[in-house]
């Protein structure tokens, strides 16, 4: 079995762990942070994946994709930048944590989901993109309602790193 301690304890040292750790101010930005990118990454997806659940039935999908997929990269750079930062700050303690490693593969898993998504829609198989005329697939409804339900995961993984030990 590998052994993370002596990884985690390097990351807790880093002098800008420390910084996050002793600064009044900084651990509470970023958590704020983190709150406003989790908004912005999960909010356009939950808009697209119900729109591809045909909850939602206009815009067309694939519009609504180009309008919605910048704010998820942005989310996910401010929750990626933050999140890092916050890990170090108590690397040894978040890295033992079981509702950590459960967003975190949560989070993996729900980029896996993602990534085969848009294989699925491009490329060769583009004739399975989702649009205004034709519903999406079975499987491109089962992909958004997995989304759905992995980053719902990550959420409540997220908010139980504080009650877990």
């Amino acid at each position: 079995m590998i052994e993370f301690e002596p990884l985690l304890r390097a990351i807790y040292d880093l002098p800008l762990s420390q910084v996050v750790r002793g600064a009044v101010w900084v651990y509470p930005v970023l958590e704020t942070l983190h709150l406003i990118g989790l908004g912005l990454l999960f909010g356009p997806i939950i808009i697209f994946d119900l729109r591809i659940l045909g909850v939602i039935s206009t815009p067309p999908a694939s519009p609504l994709a180009g309008l919605l997929l910048p704010w998820v990269w942005i989310g996910f750079a401010i929750n990626a930048a933050s999140g890092v930062l916050l890990f170090g700050s108590d690397a040894l303690e978040f890295g033992a944590n079981p509702a950590f490693q459960a967003k975190i593969a949560l989070i993996v898993l729900a980029g896996l989901n993602a990534a085969i998504f848009q294989l699925r829609t491009a490329g060769p198989y583009a004739g399975n993109a989702p649009s205004a005329d034709a519903p999406s697939s079975g499987g491109l409804r089962f992909q958004a309602a997995l989304s759905v339900l992995l980053w719902l995961g990550v959420i409540v993984a997220g908010r139980l790193i504080a009650y877990v030990a």
